[in-house]
């Protein structure tokens, strides 16, 4: 060890999670960079890959760390909603994957005028193998906080650009905004926080890339609260509907395709949009006259013995168009009585009208009278 280096051994040891591959620690390193920028909007995250010195540069040039960062559980972003962090292990873990699997891994903490490599040691004071770093004092060439992980491969650095959607330029990529996050058109079915893809198990028309605080994640930061996406998806389709940047007919498609994007929904139906936009669907498909959409056997022979016509749709979008269903029975019930139904049709169309002021008993005995007739 070099005269003026100091070394910091951490608990942690090479057994510590096994399961990381190369992928989750490069990941942990870009989520600290997306961090430190949200944090201040002035201290913009880039990446870098070297091919001739296979090294890839983390690079945030208003960042500096101290030293009891090295610390596990110690973070400046505790607590803070707007970022994915938030359990003081970042780098630590990274670090110790990379090592693990043979990368180097040294930060260029240049505003603290410092190096620090880490590698995994014996330690005499444990009797094990852990993470140490090794910090020594120097005259930095540049500024700012850069991490270089070295022995990377071209091959390894393109396998992991599906990591982060700031390897393809993010700036270029189709979006709708809002605030809860963007809608993604071109990227179906794939979820990100922060631009970080996240496991999702659904069915989604859209790719979603969400604000840390209105997604919830697992400890792992890999995964995410399905239920809790589907909210959070359904508020970003409305909230898009109403400002115009989708147009109803899209968000009817979604409807009766069942689609995750609109799971909520109360959300959905809390504007009149899509509602209008699915009657006035039905009406030009279903001209015949009291045509009424039903999503159930009941409603749909109850239409049919008042003398309607029941046209079954699918249940999301009968969930929409309840009340004028409803409605529809209302005027159909109304309707003076057609000269063209026979005696039985007329009884069975009066008990449809009032079957709702009758018991199970009086109906069941009710319908067995007319079918005599």
């Amino acid at each position: 060890m070099q005269d003026n280096q100091k070394c910091y051994e951490l608990t942690l040891t090479p057994t510590y999670v096994s399961d990381w591959n190369f992928e989750d620690a490069i990941r942990e390193l870009i989520q600290n960079g997306i961090d430190q920028e949200v944090i201040d909007p002035n201290n913009k995250f880039a990446l870098e890959y070297d091919s001739l010195r296979r090294v890839i540069r983390f690079i945030s040039p208003k960042s500096k760390l101290n030293i009891n960062t090295l610390l596990l559980g110690k973070t400046n972003k505790a607590n803070n909603d707007t970022t994915v962090g938030q359990f003081g292990e970042g780098y630590k873990i990274a670090a110790l994957v990379l090592n693990r699997i043979n990368k180097t891994f040294t930060i260029y903490n240049n505003n603290a005028k410092q190096i620090w490599t880490s590698r995994i040691k014996n330690s005499e004071k444990w009797k094990e193998k852990i993470l140490a770093f090794y910090v020594s004092k120097v005259e930095p060439e540049e500024s700012g906080l850069i991490i270089e992980v070295g022995n990377v491969s071209e091959d390894e650095y393109y396998d992991i650009q599906a990591v982060w959607l700031g390897f393809d330029g993010y700036d270029d990529i189709e979006k709708i905004e809002t605030s809860y996050g963007d809608i993604l058109p071109e990227h179906e079915g794939e979820v990100y926080v922060s631009g970080l893809a996240i496991n999702y198990n659904g069915d989604l028309q859209y790719g979603y890339n969400f604000k840390p605080q209105f997604i919830k994640l697992e400890r792992d930061r890999k995964t995410c609260d399905s239920w809790n996406a589907k909210i959070v998806t359904s508020k970003m389709i409305a909230e898009a509907l109403v400002e115009g940047k989708i147009k109803p007919e899209t968000v009817k498609e979604m409807v009766e395709k069942d689609c995750d994007d609109i799971y909520n929904m109360d959300v959905i139906t809390n504007n009149g949009y899509v509602k209008q936009v699915l009657i006035e669907a039905f009406d030009k498909e279903n001209t015949s006259p009291f045509s009424i959409p039903v999503g159930s056997e009941d409603k749909y022979k109850r239409v049919k013995a008042m003398g309607g016509n029941p046209v079954f749709v699918q249940h999301r979008v009968a969930e929409i168009l309840s009340s004028e269903t409803d409605k529809r029975i209302e005027e159909l019930a109304n309707a003076p009585m057609s000269e063209g139904l026979t005696l039985q049709g007329k009884f069975m169309r009066w008990l449809a009208v009032y079957e709702d002021n009758l018991n199970t008993e009086a109906i069941e005995e009710f319908k067995k009278l007319v079918e005599k007739i």
